[in-house]
């Protein structure tokens, strides 16, 4: 029996991820990086493609003569799974009359987030709240550090979701909390309680020295470092409000409780509420649901 072929596009970290576990699951998945201004790679793109049985798109443009538009001019069978801040550029484009309505209406829609359903309302698109069908290392017996220390994650280049001048605000407000920034990002002027580690493989490593995670930005979807953090029973403080998540305002809320975080700190509470909720993102769990529905979807 053939394999059902799935081209996987969008942004790399995730679809490179996603492939690999719908492989694990049985599918012949391909992640398709975007060919740019390379010539010879697109024939080769294009062609893979047209050969999928099913388009799936992680954070791509939804723009009238983009790929994934396209594609469904062809009626192709396409899943857009909308991951962030791609519903801001899709309302932006809507707004100015470059959306695909053509691929809006034929598109099956999946959120990776439960407000990222409401965000996408305004353009017609009913979505479905669906994780990325990958894998999410969600936790381990891994106790707390015995000193109160601050995980901070932004990447090489972050884009504009990252409210990377609040993200520095608090840790320049916080000097006798040291703080771990991984993901790449070099700050002009490091504090000296900054410890900059740069990219790391193992994150695990990370969270057995920290005690909580900081995230503060402009526009998220379900940010896998949360769960993550989550999932070890760290304290997470986050823009947005999940169970076993301490939602903060901004800088000066964050500072407060972290203020407040390391007053309190006992080595031996891990986040229970937390963990609860990162159980819920475990990949034996979230793949399968995927699967069955890409398999209901290709029948």
């Amino acid at each position: 029996m053939r394999r059902h072929r799935i081209a996987v596009v969008g942004l790399p970290f995730f679809g490179r991820r996603v492939a690999h576990a719908l492989r694990e699951a049985g599918f012949a998945a391909q992640y398709l990086p975007h060919p740019g201004r390379k010539a010879r790679l697109w024939p080769r793109t294009v062609r893979a493609l047209v050969r999928a049985d099913l388009v799936y798109t992680i954070g791509s443009s939804a723009r009238r003569g983009g790929p994934a538009d396209l594609m469904a001019r062809a009626r192709r069978k396409i899943v857009m799974h909308w991951a962030g801040t791609d519903v801001l550029h899709a309302l932006n484009d809507w707004r100015a009359g470059r959306v695909s309505e053509t691929l809006l209406a034929r598109a099956e829609h999946w959120a990776a987030a439960p407000w990222l359903v409401d965000e996408l309302k305004p353009m017609g698109v009913r979505a479905e709240a669906h994780p990325l069908p990958m894998v999410i290392r969600t936790g381990d017996d891994l106790p707390l550090p015995e000193d109160f220390r601050v995980l901070v994650y932004l990447a090489t280049m972050p884009h504009s979701a990252y409210d990377i001048d609040g993200t520095m605000e608090v840790v320049r407000a916080l000097p006798e909390i040291p703080f771990v920034l991984v993901g790449g990002y070099q700050p002009r002027d490091v504090p000296p309680n900054l410890e900059v580690v740069g990219w790391v493989e193992d994150m695990k490593a990370q969270y057995a020295r920290t005690s909580a995670l900081l995230r503060l930005v402009h526009h998220d979807a379900m940010s896998h470092s949360v769960i993550e953090a989550l999932g070890y029973g760290r304290n997470v403080l986050w823009n947005y409000g999940i169970p076993g998540v301490q939602p903060v305002s901004g800088v000066d809320d964050a500072v407060a409780r972290l203020r407040q975080l390391a007053a309190q700190y006992d080595r031996g509470a891990l986040n229970e509420t937390g963990m609860e909720t990162a159980r819920a993102y475990r990949p034996e769990r979230i793949i399968p649901e995927a699967t069955e529905r890409f398999r209901g979807l290709l029948a």
